[in-house]
């Protein structure tokens, strides 16, 4: 786990007192940020709010439900949700199967749920990433063998669609890129690899490459080479960045550029009414998901900056019901506004260094 003193702004005491809500046993208070257990409490009205919502068939969402189940199951890691135990690991366990089920994945190992088109290749990606997340929770050798091969073979159909220009398309026969798709590809065969399973350097190479290729010089990246190629944005440049970390690659020069850029606009964000979270102002949970995950690393002072902002804004846009709203839905909210909570607390390995 991240040492939680970095920086000077997170310590971990005991459970707050007389909060029965408590179930990660790991509370971790933000001095001057979020005051007493709100931040727990916060999230534990998250986490029930999907918990609720979580279908028969373990689904999280009828419009994006590979994607969404797949983002919902790593906030359950995140909160410290146990495979099998309890209300929350038996939802997490409950997102596995839905996710193994031999009739959502196809003969090329594509998960999909039938008759359902929007996740496409963004879903697939989160739920190999998930999956390989979870992978070491699962009780028995026969549970994890279950899980292993359905990363395999989606491991197998990302290195098969990889485009000529290493990038990643919406499914898997598009020819075209898009920046967004390829960090996704990128994540799930990172957190594949760490999981046992095979990925080809040359892979991620390429893939590197592509991202470099989308990198401009005022520090903002492109959604892609081959369609909308002038058009860039923050969120790209932080899940960019962010992906160029995950593959150990601090010290480009691309990077250095886009860290630039960040750092300008989260601190004019942060002086401002509208606040750092609203920098993402197109997609804000997207886009301060990966950008927590490059600023967590270091927990220098644009960390401090940007969660000192952010984390407020979040916890005051949370609704009566425990859930957060967006263009793709309650749940997506939910989980994704979940994901930047939890960031400290350590439980994904997605967030180590």
């Amino acid at each position: 786990m991240p040492s939680a003193n970095a920086a000077g702004l997170w310590e971990i005491p005991q459970d707050p007192p007389g909060d029965s809500t408590s179930t990660t046993g790991k509370w971790t208070e933000v001095r001057g940020v979020l005051h007493d257990a709100k931040a727990e409490r916060c999230i534990r009205r998250g986490i029930s709010f999907l918990v609720e919502k979580q279908n028969g068939v373990g689904a999280f969402s009828s419009t994006y439900p590979v994607a969404v189940t797949a983002l919902s199951g790593l906030a359950l890691l995140g909160a410290g949700a146990e495979f099998g135990s309890g209300p929350d690991g038996q939802a997490l366990e409950k997102a596995v199967d839905y996710l193994i089920s031999p009739i959502r994945s196809n003969d090329r190992g594509y998960l999909e749920d039938r008759g359902e088109s929007r996740s496409r290749m963004h879903g697939h990606s989160y739920a190999i990433l998930f999956l390989s997340q979870v992978i070491g929770q699962v009780p028995t050798p026969q549970r994890e063998e279950q899980i292993r091969k359905v990363i395999r073979s989606g491991v197998k159909l990302i290195l098969s669609c990889q485009t000529k220009l290493g990038g990643w398309g919406y499914d898997p026969s598009d020819p075209l890129d898009e920046a967004s798709l390829t960090v996704c590809c990128l994540q799930a065969l990172r957190s594949a690899k760490e999981a046992g399973v095979n990925v080809p350097k040359g892979t991620i190479d390429r893939a590197l490459e592509y991202l470099r290729k989308c990198a401009t010089e005022d520090g903002t990246f492109r959604y892609s080479l081959t369609r909308s190629k002038n058009r860039t944005s923050y969120e790209i440049t932080a899940a960019s960045i962010s992906t160029m970390d995950a593959a150990g690659e601090y010290t480009l020069e691309e990077r250095k550029r886009g860290m630039d850029y960040i750092r300008r606009l989260i601190e004019k964000g942060a002086r401002t009414r509208k606040g750092a979270f609203h920098v993402a102002d197109n997609f804000p949970f997207y886009g301060n998901f990966y950008t927590g995950q490059i600023l967590q690393q270091s927990r220098g002072e644009l960390w401090e900056v940007w969660s000192r902002s952010v984390w407020p804004q979040i916890v005051k846009l949370q609704k009566d019901t425990g859930s957060w709203e967006s263009r793709y839905g309650e749940e997506y909210a939910t989980a994704m506004a979940l994901l930047i909570l939890e960031l400290p607390l350590g439980y994904l390995p997605l967030y180590d260094r």
